[in-house]
C-alpha cells in the first residue's frame, strides 16, 4: 500500500485546484493581492510536494541530495507568499514581514551558492522506515551549520503568524484569530521542532513538509472562503437593496411625472447639466442629449436672464437653497413659465446643485385670467354704482325736489278747496311713482320676495316688471318648484335669470323670450331662450363677456353647470342644471 504517496498526490492535486480557482478570482479582482499570494503558495507547494515525494522514494544519497537541493528553492516562493498573505489579508506587522523575507532570501542565496545546499555538507547514506505500510527514505549524513539560518527563519515566521493572530483578536476579529492561530501552532510544532531534529540526524524519520504546510493552507482557505461567503451574502443583500432602490426610483419618477415635475443636477465646478426626461421636455431640449448651463441660458427670456445670473452667483458664493420663477423661450416660439427650486449638497469637497422644475404656465395664465376678471368685476361694480347714483340723483332726487317745490307753492297760494284737492291728487300720484322707483331699485339690489314667497313668485314678478318696462314679450313656466330651496341655489337661479334676460334686452334685438324652470331627479333645470339674432361663440370668446362669465361663476359656486347654445340668426339659449338634494322636495309648495 502506498498511502503516504497517494495522500501526497491528492494534496498536490488539491493545491493545484485551489491555485487555479483563486487565480481566477484574482484575475477578476486584481486589487485583491491576498488572492494572488494564496494562489502562488498553492502552486509553489504543489511543485514542492513532487520534489518531496522524490526524496521519500530516493534509493541513493545522490538522488536524495538532488531532491533536497531543489525542494527549498521551490518552497522559498511559497513560504514568502505565506508572509505576504498574513500582511495583506490579516494586517500583520510590516517589520516582521520584512525581517523574515530578508533572512529567508539570504538563506536561499547561501543555499544556491553551496553545491550540496544549506542543509547538508554530505549525505552518506539513505535510511528507510515503514510508515502506514509504505517504506519511505530519510537522510543520513553530516548537517551544515548554515542550516540554523532557515530554521531561525521558520521561528520568525511562526512568531509573525502568532503576532498577527493576536492583533486580529484585539481588533475583535476572533474567528480569524482562532483559525489562523490554530494553524500556526500546528505548523510551528512540526516546522520548528520536528524538521530540525530530522535534518540534524536526531530523529530518523522521513521529511513530509507537504502535509505540514497544509495547516497554513487550510487556515488561509477557511478565511478566504468565509470572506467569499460573506461577500456573496453582501452581494445578495445589495442586489435586494438595489431592487428596492430601483423600485423606489421608479415610484419617484412616476410621482414626479404625475406631478409634472422635472429633476436636474449640476456640479458647481462643471457646466454640464444632467436632467430627467421630463425636465428636458419642460425646458425644450431633446431627450438623450447632454446640455450645458450656456445652452439653458440661451433659452431664458431676456428679461429674466439677470435674475438667473443672480441666483447662479448666490449659489456659487455659498447659498445652499434657491427658489425662482422665470420664463423660457421654446423653439416653437411660445413662452413658458418655470418654477425652479432646490438645494446645494456638499460631499467629498464637491458641491452639487440638485433641483426640481415645474411648468407653471397654466397657473400663470389662470392668475392672469383671475386678475382680468377681478378688473372687469370692479369696473362692473363701479358702473352699477354710477347707474344707481344717476337714478337716485336724476330721477328720484329731482322728483323729491319738484314735489317739495310744488307743496311749498300750494301752501303759499290762496286757492279754493277744490283746486287744492286737485293739486294734492297730483302730488299723491307723484309720491306713488317715487315709491315704485324706490321699490324697483331695492328689488334690483336684493329681492325680498325671494325669501318671503319663494323663487317662482320672485321670478314671475321680476319678469313681469321687465316685460312692462321693455318691448319684450317674456313667457314664464315653472314646474314642481319648491318654495324651500336652499337660499344659495334660489339666489343663483334668480340672478342667472336676471342676467340672462338683461343680455337678451341689451344684445339680441329679440321680440320674445321664454323662461322655463323645473325640478326633477334631484336637479333644477333652468332655460332662458330668445328669438334674437344670436352670436358666434368662437368669435365672441375673446371679447368682453362679463355677463356670461358671471353666469358661469355663479353656477359653479353651487356645483352646477351652465351651457350657452347660440348661432348667428338662430337666437340664443342658456341652460343651467343645479343639484339641490335627493328630489324629495319636488312638488311641495
Amino acid at each position: 500500500m502506498r498511502i503516504i504517496s497517494n495522500a501526497m498526490l491528492i494534496v498536490s492535486g488539491v493545491y493545484l485546484a485551489l491555485g487555479v480557482i483563486y487565480l481566477r478570482f484574482w484575475w477578476a479582482e486584481r486589487s485583491r493581492l491576498s488572492y494572488l499570494a494564496f494562489t502562488v503558495s498553492c502552486f509553489s507547494y504543489m511543485i514542492f510536494s513532487w520534489f518531496e515525494r522524490g526524496m521519500l522514494h530516493s534509493q541513493t544519497p545522490e538522488a536524495y541530495l538532488f531532491y533536497v537541493w531543489w525542494a527549498p528553492v521551490v518552497g522559498f516562493v511559497g513560504i514568502i507568499s505565506f508572509g505576504w498573505f498574513a500582511y495583506l489579508h490579516l494586517h500583520g506587522r510590516k517589520w516582521l514581514l520584512w525581517a523574515h523575507s530578508v533572512l529567508r532570501t539570504l538563506a536561499l542565496l547561501i543555499h544556491l551558492i553551496m553545491a550540496k545546499g544549506i542543509h547538508f555538507r554530505q549525505i552518506t547514506s539513505v535510511g528507510s522506515r515503514t510508515v502506514l505500510g509504505e517504506t519511505l527514505s530519510y537522510p543520513i549524513g553530516v548537517s551544515n551549520p548554515w542550516s540554523v539560518l532557515p530554521q531561525f527563519c521558520n521561528v520568525i515566521l511562526v512568531i509573525f503568524f502568532l503576532d498577527t493572530s493576536i492583533r486580529c483578536w484585539r481588533r475583535g476579529e476572533r474567528r480569524q484569530a482562532l483559525v489562523f492561530g490554530t494553524g500556526t501552532l500546528l505548523f510551528g510544532m512540526v516546522t520548528v521542532i520536528a524538521a530540525p531534529l530530522i535534518l540534524w540526524g536526531f530523529l530518523p524519520f522521513p521529511l513530509m513538509n507537504t502535509f505540514t504546510v497544509l495547516f497554513i493552507i487550510v487556515a488561509m482557505l477557511l478565511d478566504l472562503n468565509y470572506e467569499l461567503h460573506h461577500a456573496a451574502m453582501l452581494t445578495e443583500k445589495l442586489a435586494e437593496r438595489e431592487s428596492r432602490l430601483t423600485e423606489t426610483l421608479e415610484q419617484l419618477q412616476l410621482s414626479a411625472a404625475a406631478a409634472n415635475v422635472g429633476m436636474w443636477t449640476r456640479r458647481i465646478d462643471e457646466e454640464t447639466i444632467w436632467m430627467s426626461e421630463r425636465a428636458g421636455e419642460i425646458w425644450g431640449f431633446p431627450s438623450g442629449q447632454s446640455f450645458t448651463r450656456k445652452d439653458l441660458f440661451q433659452n431664458i427670456h431676456p428679461d429674466d436672464r439677470e435674475l438667473f445670473r443672480t441666483v447662479a452667483r448666490d449659489l456659487e458664493g455659498g447659498e445652499t437653497e434657491f427658489q425662482v420663477e422665470y420664463r423660457i423661450l421654446r423653439n416653437e416660439g411660445n413662452i413658458r413659465w418655470i418654477h425652479s427650486r432646490g438645494k446645494v449638497e456638499s460631499a467629498n469637497g464637491s458641491r452639487t446643485i440638485r433641483g426640481a422644475i415645474v411648468d407653471i404656465t397654466n397657473l400663470k395664465l389662470a392668475e392672469e385670467a383671475v386678475r382680468e376678471l377681478s378688473h372687469k368685476l370692479i369696473n362692473a361694480q363701479e358702473n352699477e354704482r354710477a347707474r344707481l347714483a344717476r337714478e337716485l340723483h336724476d330721477d328720484l332726487s329731482q322728483s323729491i325736489a319738484l314735489l317739495s317745490m310744488q307743496m311749498t307753492r300750494l301752501r303759499n297760494e290762496s286757492k279754493s278747496l277744490d283746486y287744492v284737492k286737485d293739486q294734492l291728487d297730483h302730488l299723491i300720484s307723484d309720491v306713488y311713482r317715487m315709491v315704485g322707483d324706490v321699490r324697483r331699485i331695492s328689488h334690483e339690489l336684493h329681492p325680498a320676495m325671494l325669501s318671503q314667497l319663494g323663487l317662482e313668485a320672485a321670478l314671475r314678478d321680476s319678469l313681469r316688471e321687465v316685460s312692462a318696462a321693455h318691448p319684450l314679450e317674456i313667457g314664464f313656466k315653472a314646474e314642481n318648484l319648491s318654495r324651500n330651496l336652499p337660499e344659495d341655489v334660489s339666489l343663483c337661479l334668480y340672478r342667472v335669470t336676471q342676467e340672462s334676460v338683461q343680455n337678451v334686452i341689451k344684445h339680441s334685438a329679440a321680440t320674445s323670450a321664454q323662461v322655463t324652470i323645473k325640478a326633477e331627479h334631484g336637479k333644477i333645470h333652468l332655460s332662458v331662450s330668445d328669438n334674437g339674432h344670436g352670436f358666434d361663440r368662437e368669435a365672441a370668446r375673446g371679447k368682453d363677456s362679463l355677463g356670461l362669465i358671471s353666469i358661469d361663476e355663479r353656477v359653479r359656486a353651487v356645483k352646477g353647470e351652465a351651457k350657452v347654445i347660440s348661432a348667428v340668426g338662430a337666437g340664443t339659449k342658456i341652460e343651467v342644471h343645479i343639484p339641490f338634494g335627493n328630489g324629495s322636495e319636488e312638488g311641495s309648495k
